[in-house]
């Protein structure tokens, strides 16, 4: 079965406890896909955090270093990151 590391920032490292594992996906699943697993394993706090942020665009995924949205295909070995946007001054 394929895999992908997904990699949590800031709050939600703290929700998970993990900064990052490997996830056991279905060939050519999404990151939607992905999230619904997640939700599963992490509960409520995790969901909500992550569709009220998402719909205020204040949440990013980026699958191997790239920006990537909801709908995006993911394949073994890829990295996923869960994070909020990181601004510089």
């Amino acid at each position: 079965m394929p895999f992908v590391t997904v990699k949590y920032l800031m709050t939600f490292s703290q929700i998970t406890g993990k900064k990052s594992e490997k996830v056991e996906i279905e060939e050519g699943d999404t990151i939607e896909n992905l999230l619904k697993l997640l939700y599963i394993r992490y509960g409520r706090k995790f969901k909500k955090l992550v569709e009220q942020d998402f719909e205020n665009r204040s949440v990013i995924f980026a699958v191997n270093g790239e920006s990537k949205d909801l709908s995006s295909c993911l394949y073994d070995g890829d990295e996923v990151l869960i994070s909020y946007p990181v601004g510089g001054g």
